[in-house]
């Protein structure tokens, strides 16, 4: 039969997932004053946040497994949200 925690695991990790592009918004307005420095900026900070976010990920599914969390429907809900922003910004760039 199905696993309940599947479902569980997979809204888990869209949480995070919703969580970090949230954050990652609110971070790229901060640095958006600043043109020039943006690019030097957002090549660091993005990269350390979004590992940050995934190292959470690994950690939350490793203490909670034995509750009943699993690991691929969680990333899998956590990389949900970057497909959806990337189509985003993909529908834009037509435009």
């Amino acid at each position: 039969g199905s696993n309940p925690f599947t479902a569980i695991s997979y809204a888990f990790g869209a949480a995070l997932g919703t969580a970090y592009s949230y954050g990652l918004g609110k971070y790229v307005e901060t640095i958006g004053g600043s043109a020039d420095d943006a690019e030097d900026l957002q090549g660091a900070g993005v990269g350390q946040a979004r590992f940050a976010f995934l190292i959470l990920l690994f950690i939350f599914v490793g203490k909670f497994r034995s509750a009943g969390l699993q690991e691929i429907p969680s990333i899998m809900g956590f990389f949900t949200y970057q497909i959806a922003s990337l189509s985003q910004g993909l529908k834009e760039y037509d435009d």
